[in-house]
């Protein structure tokens, strides 16, 4: 059995990915495939270059806390009321120059072929409107395209073409994990769906957005071998509370262990 972990886009959510790769290390079981949109796509990078999920979390809080502060100038934006503003009268709210430092910190000059695991990472390619599998280079390349939020992070130029977040059409990417190889993928995601009904037109469009992003996911869940769904009721962008969504997501999946155990795959 060839085993895939396919890794959901989610922002700040991505902590609770590194619960799963703690459930996995305690049942001994080594994914041979790892695919990550966007946040996931950090997770499946940084456990690609070191196999562990203690030293995944150590890289990648420490990362946030260093550059915490100059990207919270940025989220204090993202109210709902301005928005709509913003997006309209600029491409992007963050430059390339300003989120590329956190990347850099992070994956430095390694690359695909440096990692312990298969890795694929997605993007959204801009121009030909599909999602792009991404499997050498440089990592901090492909990593940075697929974590960038359309409209919030300036898309990234990859081999010719323009990428932004893979999250777009891969919110989870099983066919990935697939395309690649894996005969068994397990789905490490969030529940996505909007928990209040909008009380004007601009909650309205961010209302049918979640829904459209659900649709879209469902298509690919319904390829998982095994789904672990977390609940995190933080927005993407609440990075100053990954703490809180690390210790849920663990909590989570202790609480759930005997549902995960290799024993009854199938």
């Amino acid at each position: 059995m060839k085993i895939g972990l396919a890794l959901a886009a989610g922002g700040v959510k991505g902590f609770a990915h590194i619960a799963t790769l703690k459930l996995l290390e305690d049942y001994e079981v080594k994914p041979d495939i790892i695919t990550g949109s966007s946040a996931g796509a950090i997770v499946a990078g940084l456990y690609g270059l070191y196999g562990d999920s203690n030293k995944v979390y150590e890289k990648f809080s420490n990362a946030v806390e260093k550059f915490l502060p100059s990207f919270m100038k940025y989220s204090k934006k993202l109210n709902k009321s301005t928005t709509g503003a913003w997006g309209i009268l600029q491409r992007s709210l963050v430059p390339i120059e300003d989120y590329y430092p956190f990347f850099r910190f992070l994956f430095r000059k390694k690359k695909f072929s440096d990692c312990k695991y298969q890795i694929g990472i997605v993007t959204f390619d801009n121009l030909s409107g599909n999602s792009l599998l991404i499997t050498e280079g440089f990592l901090v390349d492909a990593i940075m395209a697929s974590a960038s939020v359309p409209g919030f992070f300036e898309p990234l130029w990859i081999a010719g073409t323009m990428n932004t977040d893979g999250g777009v059409l891969s919110p989870v990417p099983v066919s990935e994990a697939i395309n690649l190889g894996a005969n068994f993928v397990i789905a490490s995601t969030f529940y996505r769906q909007p928990m209040d009904f909008p009380k004007d037109q601009m909650e309205l469009m961010f209302y049918l957005d979640a829904w459209k992003d659900v649709e879209i996911e469902y298509i690919d869940l319904d390829k998982a071998n095994m789904v672990i769904y977390y609940r995190i009721p933080y927005e993407w962008h609440e990075f100053q509370k990954y703490r809180e969504i690390y210790q849920s997501a663990l909590s989570y999946i202790n609480e759930r262990r005997e549902e995960f155990d290799p024993r009854y795959w199938r």
